[in-house]
């Protein structure tokens, strides 16, 4: 029973998940829309681009900045902490802490670039580029 249960666990963790592959075929829903209903569905593009021939390219770019701290903080460096080698250091007193030396964390940026191709105001093909283009 309980293999079954984690089995179950497992594939509903894996099923919901946002990824690429949901970001895809929510993509493919898309395509045969004209340029008012596609900008009804996602908003203004973030740019847009006529082509010869009448064709456009519109443009959707999302993007965050995350800060990720540093690992290495040296916590409430009293003489408790420094007794028991900071084991509990970081339960004592006001939680004071300092980051170690020059590591002090990184900031990473995700972005998602979503372009449309329309041709006689319909869509009709897309294509994204980024680390975060994923979908529920």
């Amino acid at each position: 029973m309980k293999k079954i249960s984690f089995a179950l666990i497992v594939t509903f963790l894996i099923f919901a998940c946002a990824t690429p592959a949901k970001y895809d075929a929510k993509l493919n829903t898309l395509v045969g829309l004209t340029k008012s209903e596609l900008i009804n569905k996602l908003g203004e593009p973030s740019a847009v681009k006529m082509l010869a021939g009448g064709d456009e390219v519109l443009a959707y770019v999302k993007a965050n900045d995350v800060y990720v701290p540093s690992e290495f903080y040296i916590y409430n460096q009293g003489s408790f902490a420094n007794q028991y080698d900071g084991i509990y250091s970081p339960f004592l007193g006001d939680y004071d802490y300092t980051p170690y030396g020059e590591a002090f964390g990184y900031q990473v940026e995700y972005y998602c670039q979503t372009v449309f191709l329309l041709q006689n105001n319909r869509v009709t093909a897309w294509k994204w580029r980024g680390n975060n283009c994923v979908a529920d």
